[in-house]
C-alpha cells in the first residue's frame, strides 16, 4: 500500500471504524430476530396454559357435583379420580404461573414456565392465587381421606365453589387476554428495537459512503478505494449509472445473485432486481427468486452521477414475521383466529353496526362430551376432532363472518348484519346439523354435538365483554335443555351461576 499523509490515514481509520460499527449493528438485527422468536414461543406456552385453567376449573366443579349426586360406588370413584386429576393439574399450573416452575403441558409432557411478572397479568394471577387458596384447602381436605368422605366435606367444597368458581373463570379469561396483549406489546417493542437497530445500521452505512466520497476527492485512487471498501461489507452492493448499467459489484452481491462479482459488471441492474405487486425480488443466475430489501443513494464518481444500492435477502425474515403474526393472532391447533383477534373483530363490527344501525350476533359454541373423547381415545383423536369441527364451522358461515377457537372445546362465532333471531336460527340449525355428521378417524367413529348460546347487538349489550358474557350464559342454558341445543340470552339467565349450569 502506498504511503498516505497522516490526515488520510486518520480518515481511513474512521472509515474502518464505521464499517465495523455497521457489521455490529447488522449482527444486532439478527440477534433481535432470534430473541423475538424465542419470546413468541415462550408466550404461546403461557397463554395456552392460562386458557386451559378455565376448562380445568369447570371440570373440578362438575366432579364435585357428581360426588354429591351419585350414590353408585363406581361412579363416585370415577368422580373422585376426575377431581384429583383436575385439582392437581390446576393447582400445579397456577403455582407455576404465580411463582415459576414445572407443570404438565397440553401434550402430557412436563413443561417449565417462568413466573408472570409485572403489568395487569401479575395482578390477575395474584388475585387468582388468593381466591384459590381457601378453595384448594377445602378440596384437599376432601381428597385427603377418600374412604371417609363425610357429606359435610363435599357440601363445604361445593359451597365454596359456588362463591369462588365464577370469579376464577373470569380471572382466567382476563389473564389469557392480558397475556396475549402483553405478548403483542413485547413483540412490538422488540420489533421497534429491530427498526431502530436497522436504521442505525443504515445511518452508519451512509456515513461510510460519505466518508468514502470525501476520501475519493482527496486521492487519485478513488475507484480502487471504493472496490476495497465495498468488498469488506457483508451486504450485497451494486454501483450503476443512470442507464442502469452496473459498474461495480462486491463479493457479497456475487454470492447473493450466484455470479462472479466481475461478471456482473456491464449487466443491467434490472436483471438482478425487479418489483412485483409492490414487493422487491432478487433474481439469481439460476432463475430462482428471493425477497429482497434495498437501500439506495446517489454519489459522484469522476464527476459522474452514480447510484449505489445495498441489497439483502430477507426471505427468511419475512417468513419469520408471517409465522410470528400467525402465532400471535391464530390458534396453533386449528388455524382459526384466537380470542385476541376475535375480540378485535367484534369491537370493529360493533362500531360499524352502530354507524349503519344494523344488528349482529355473537355465538358461544361448546362441544358436548368432548372430555370423553380424550379419555376414551386419547388427546391426539381429540385434536383431530377439534380440527374437523373448525373446518365444519367455517364451511357454514359467510366470508364476512368470523369463527374463533377460544381454547379447549370452546369456539366463538360472529355473525354480521343479521335481521334478528330468525336469521340466527337458520345459521344455528345448519351448524348443528353439520356438526352431527359422523366423523371417522383412525378407525374411531365419533358423532360430534354442541351447545350454542346467542346474544344480539344491541338488544343484549353494546360492548364486546357484555355480549360474550351473555352468549356464554345462554350457552349454559342450552346445556340444561336436553331437547334444544341452543338458546338466546334472556334477562332470566342474568343471575344464574355457572355452577348450576354445568
Amino acid at each position: 500500500m502506498e504511503f498516505l499523509p497522516k490526515k488520510n490515514r486518520d480518515r481511513s481509520r474512521l472509515l474502518y471504524m464505521a464499517i465495523g460499527l455497521f457489521l455490529l449493528l447488522d449482527l444486532a438485527v439478527l440477534a433481535t430476530t432470534y430473541w423475538l422468536s424465542y419470546q413468541i414461543a415462550e408466550n404461546a406456552i403461557t397463554i395456552n396454559l392460562a386458557g386451559r385453567q378455565r376448562m380445568l376449573s369447570q371440570r373440578m366443579v362438575k366432579a364435585l357435583l357428581n360426588l354429591d349426586r351419585t350414590v353408585d360406588q363406581q361412579h363416585r370413584a370415577e368422580a373422585l379420580t376426575e377431581l384429583r386429576l383436575t385439582f392437581t393439574l390446576f393447582d400445579s399450573t397456577l403455582h407455576s404461573l404465580h411463582r415459576g416452575g414445572v407443570t404438565v403441558g397440553g401434550d402430557g409432557l412436563p413443561v417449565k414456565i417462568a413466573a408472570i411478572r409485572g403489568g395487569p397479568a401479575q395482578a390477575l394471577i395474584n388475585e387468582a392465587e388468593q381466591i384459590w387458596n381457601p378453595y384448594r384447602d377445602r378440596v384437599q381436605a376432601l381428597l385427603s381421606d377418600p374412604e371417609l368422605m363425610a357429606q359435610e366435606k363435599i357440601n363445604s367444597a361445593i359451597a365454596l365453589a359456588n362463591t369462588k368458581n365464577l370469579a376464577l373463570l373470569e380471572l382466567m379469561n382476563s389473564l389469557t387476554t392480558a397475556l396475549e396483549e402483553s405478548a403483542i406489546t413485547k413483540t412490538s417493542r422488540i420489533r421497534m428495537l429491530q427498526i431502530v437497530t436497522f436504521s442505525l445500521a443504515v445511518f452508519s452505512f451512509i456515513q461510510i459512503i460519505l466518508m468514502m466520497q470525501r476520501q475519493l476527492r482527496k486521492t487519485s485512487k478513488h475507484k480502487e478505494t471504493l472496490n476495497h471498501v465495498i468488498h469488506q461489507i457483508n451486504a450485497g452492493i451494486l454501483v450503476y449509472d443512470g442507464d442502469g448499467i452496473v459498474h461495480a459489484a462486491n463479493q457479497s452481491a456475487g454470492m447473493l445473485f450466484g455470479y462472479d462479482a466481475t461478471d456482473m459488471i456491464g449487466m443491467s441492474e434490472s436483471r438482478f432486481l425487479f418489483l412485483q405487486e409492490n414487493i422487491l425480488y432478487g433474481r439469481r443466475q439460476d432463475g430462482s427468486l428471493f425477497q429482497a430489501e434495498s437501500q439506495h443513494r446517489e454519489l459522484m464518481l469522476d464527476n459522474v452521477r452514480m447510484h449505489l444500492k445495498t441489497v439483502a435477502d430477507v426471505t427468511q425474515q419475512r417468513q419469520l414475521e408471517n409465522t410470528l403474526s400467525q402465532l400471535a393472532y391464530h390458534d396453533a391447533l386449528t388455524g382459526l383466529p384466537n380470542r385476541l383477534l376475535f375480540d378485535d373483530r367484534l369491537n370493529q363490527n360493533i362500531l360499524s353496526a352502530r354507524r349503519r344501525d344494523v344488528k349482529l350476533a355473537v355465538l358461544f359454541v361448546d362441544l358436548n362430551k368432548f372430555k370423553q373423547v380424550n379419555d376414551n381415545h386419547g388427546h391426539h383423536i381429540g385434536d383431530q376432532l377439534l380440527r374437523e369441527v373448525a373446518v365444519r364451522l367455517r364451511s357454514c358461515l359467510r366470508e364476512e363472518d368470523t369463527v374463533s377457537r377460544f381454547g379447549g372445546d370452546e369456539f366463538g362465532i360472529l355473525l354480521t348484519s343479521v335481521s334478528g333471531q330468525e336469521d340466527c336460527i337458520v345459521v344455528i340449525t345448519h351448524l348443528l346439523e353439520t356438526l352431527r355428521k359422523v366423523f371417522i378417524t383412525e378407525g374411531v367413529m365419533l358423532f360430534p354435538a354442541a351447545s350454542i348460546g346467542v346474544s344480539l347487538y344491541p338488544s343484549d349489550g353494546d360492548d364486546e365483554k357484555i355480549l360474550l358474557r351473555r352468549a356464554d350464559q345462554a350457552m349454559y342454558a342450552a346445556k340444561r335443555n336436553s331437547t334444544c341445543h341452543f338458546a338466546f340470552y334472556t334477562d332470566a339467565q342474568q343471575d344464574l351461576s355457572r355452577i348450576s349450569d354445568i
